[in-house]
């Protein structure tokens, strides 16, 4: 076998190769980066990222409670005017009986200090109507109180009793009580309407003093905020869309004011563009752009205008201008998308969030 060495490249053989063949591909590589920095920033600036929005609604409570029922899940498409959600009284169904039963006292205190005389020489007076009225109207409060508690009980033992773990006499019991409070609430809500209807044929040509009339009407304004806390909210959509968060679900408390769900517009009414930094440009509002999608297929050229450029840089994610850092500032404005159009005269069909590009026509 030989053991012949092989033998070594001269050092000018190397440098010379090394600017024959490697130095070139270097310096082609350089230019190529630097061309294409100088396309981004400078030849092709009249061409940014934007992305598609919609109107986003909040749908919170209008008061601290109880949810009784949440009609929607996410991402279910719902129509202006239907349900959400119903909120429920406030979750101290004491605090609601305690008014309660301070307005049927003051009820009763009121009916015993009118003049006995004046009230037997008018037996159907209208005041002594609005007093009865007011009367049955917290003799009904209360019992929807008993009935809701008793429609709890019902559920928990309901759900006991299917596990065997209550007796069914226990089960039938709470049944029983819950089915005995709904036809006292018929029966009594029934008498409200006729006194109420009584009461609309009747005039005022009471002799009870002003006092006492003042009294009642301010009595009324009590029970009828009380009336209001017994009654559940129904919190309908103000829009047509979709779903896009439930925040709480059936039987949680709610605040006043906290979120329980968000609904996204199906309509993108606008396209927010972001110029990065260097800012080479300056968008002007009333300014003609066109809005272009990114889809393989069904690509689309919407012809707009700028509706809104704001006045500071703000921060966005590389996820939006692909960039490698992870925030950069941009330079936001808004397109109006309302009365646009495609070029083909095709409905825009956008969706919340998608990115776009959106060309200068005059820049």
């Amino acid at each position: 076998m030989s053991n012949k060495k092989p033998i070594p490249i001269p050092t000018a053989q190397r440098l010379q190769d090394f600017r024959q063949i490697v130095l070139p591909i270097i310096i082609f590589s350089l230019c190529v980066i630097v061309l294409g920095i100088l396309w981004w920033n400078k030849i092709a600036p009249s061409s940014v990222v934007g992305e598609a929005r919609s109107d986003n609604i909040v749908i919170s409570s209008p008061r601290a409670g109880l949810l009784k029922e949440v009609h929607v899940g996410r991402f279910d498409e719902i129509k202006v005017g239907e349900p959400i959600a119903e909120v429920d009284y406030s979750t101290d169904p004491n605090y609601v009986d305690a008014q309660v039963e301070w307005v049927r006292a003051q009820v009763n205190l009121l009916t015993l200090t009118i003049d006995p005389v004046q009230r037997a020489r008018t037996t159907l007076n209208y005041n002594q109507l609005r007093l009865d009225w007011l009367n049955e109207r917290t003799t009904l409060a209360a019992l929807k109180i008993e009935l809701e508690n008793s429609e709890r009980e019902y559920q928990r033992l309901s759900k006991l009793f299917n596990d065997e773990l209550v007796s069914e006499s226990v089960y039938n019991k709470a049944k029983t009580d819950r089915d005995s409070y709904k036809v006292k609430v018929e029966e009594t809500t029934g008498l409200v309407s006729s006194i109420k209807e009584a009461l609309s044929e009747s005039q005022d040509t009471d002799p009870t003093s002003f006092l006492d009339k003042v009294r009642i009407e301010k009595l009324d304004q009590s029970l009828a905020r009380v009336e209001e806390l017994l009654n559940p909210i129904i919190l309908i959509s103000p829009i047509d869309g979709k779903i896009g968060s439930i925040s709480k679900q059936t039987g949680e408390s709610v605040g006043d004011g906290e979120t329980i769900a968000t609904i996204s517009s199906s309509k993108v009414k606008k396209v927010v563009g972001y110029i990065p930094q260097p800012i080479n440009f300056e968008p002007k509002v009333g300014e003609q752009v066109q809005v272009r999608t990114r889809r393989l297929n069904g690509k689309q050229v919407i012809e707009a205008k700028i509706s809104k450029v704001s006045n500071r840089l703000e921060s966005v994610g590389s996820g939006v201008l692909r960039d490698r850092a992870a925030y950069k500032k941009v330079l936001a404005f808004t397109v109006n998308l309302e009365s646009a159009v495609s070029k083909n005269g095709e409905p825009l069909n956008l969706h919340p969030g998608e990115l776009v590009d959106i060309h200068f026509i005059n820049k």
